[in-house]
């Protein structure tokens, strides 16, 4: 029986909701697939009952509950991950596209002289060792890429949408003993950042809500919070913006930032660099409100709003409320 080994990805304990979507998709690819077994690897101290009933399919779950795999240290990681692909055999492994898989995923390609293909999307159809399509140059153009034949093992970081799961789930959790830690593993610690509790993830929110330069200042990102909040979402931002100091980089959405891939997305006072719209093509529903009738995201967006979003936002949220209240 063929294997195949899905990363998850913790922080301060909390499974990254991306790394639980590619668990279901992976799911969802092999269901079709007679002998193939899924498989989960999980390094740092997690809480695992936080998993049940949002897991899909059956497989077993290896975690490495140790403190020494809290933070992420690559050589450390390398070796968990190495190491749990040659006890189980698995021959394809999965990540969800995060800037930590975008440093781990390289470095075992090269330990384990494995293929590897690099933010591949699962929206756009089948992803597995046949090969994937994706746009590249700033979405100029559509490159398509193929793992090598010649190497037996296949690696991957995959974007996608929120993923609802729709079948049972029978999932065990075995804790691995505890590895040796060497003193080559050592990397000192330069600064940690950390997000405030209960801000959402701008890569992983189902709903997002982005400003532009457009509004005006930092001050004008008040109307953006107080609308993701009311939608359940996050508050996303140019490059510009950033640039300006009004957001903190962490919710940069482009080339330089974070490609995202919302159910929801509310681009607010943004023209729409081709950097920009590059990142925001695995979106579902794209919104724009912008003043400008030949701003380039209405060249994507599904719908689209011409005016002022300092008197269109305020309506909006009025609206809202009303319906919310209603409901």
């Amino acid at each position: 029986m063929k294997t195949v080994l899905v990363f998850l990805e913790q922080r301060e304990g909390v499974i990254k909701q991306a790394s639980i979507d590619t668990w279901n998709h992976v799911q969802e690819l092999v269901a079709l697939r007679p002998g193939v077994a899924v498989s989960g690897i999980l390094a740092g101290p997690a809480r695992t009952l936080q998993l049940e009933g949002l897991l899909a399919g059956t497989g077993v779950i290896f975690h490495a509950n140790e403190e020494a795999f809290r933070l992420y240290n690559p050589r450390r990681y390398a070796r968990l991950v190495a190491e749990t692909m040659r006890r189980e055999g698995a021959t394809s492994l999965f990540f969800a596209d995060t800037a930590l898989s975008r440093d781990l995923a390289p470095r075992l390609s090269v330990r384990l002289q494995a293929s590897l293909l690099s933010g591949t999307p699962f929206d756009k159809g089948k992803v597995d060792d046949s090969g994937c399509a994706r746009l590249v140059y700033s979405g100029a153009a559509i490159a398509s890429f193929a793992s090598e034949r010649a190497l037996n093992i296949f690696i991957a970081t995959s974007r996608q949408t929120s993923f609802t799961t729709t079948f049972g789930a029978q999932i065990s959790v075995v804790v691995l003993e505890p590895s040796m830690v060497t003193d080559d593993d050592l990397f000192p610690m330069v600064s940690s950042i950390t997000m405030h509790k209960g801000m959402r993830d701008v890569a992983e929110a189902t709903i997002i809500v982005a400003g532009g330069r457009g509004m005006g200042s930092s001050g004008g990102f008040c109307l953006l919070e107080e609308l993701a909040l009311l939608l359940g979402g996050a508050v996303g931002a140019s490059r510009p913006v950033v640039d300006e100091g009004w957001r903190p980089h962490a919710e940069q959405i482009g080339q330089t930032g974070k490609t995202v891939a919302p159910v929801l997305y509310l681009a607010c006072a943004i023209s729409g660099a081709p950097q920009h719209l590059a990142a925001i093509g695995s979106a579902g529903t794209v919104v724009a409100i912008n003043r400008d009738p030949h701003a380039p995201i209405f060249d994507v967006a599904d719908y689209g709003i011409v005016g002022d979003v300092h008197l269109v936002l305020p309506k909006l949220i009025e609206e809202l409320q009303d319906f919310l209240q209603k409901r």
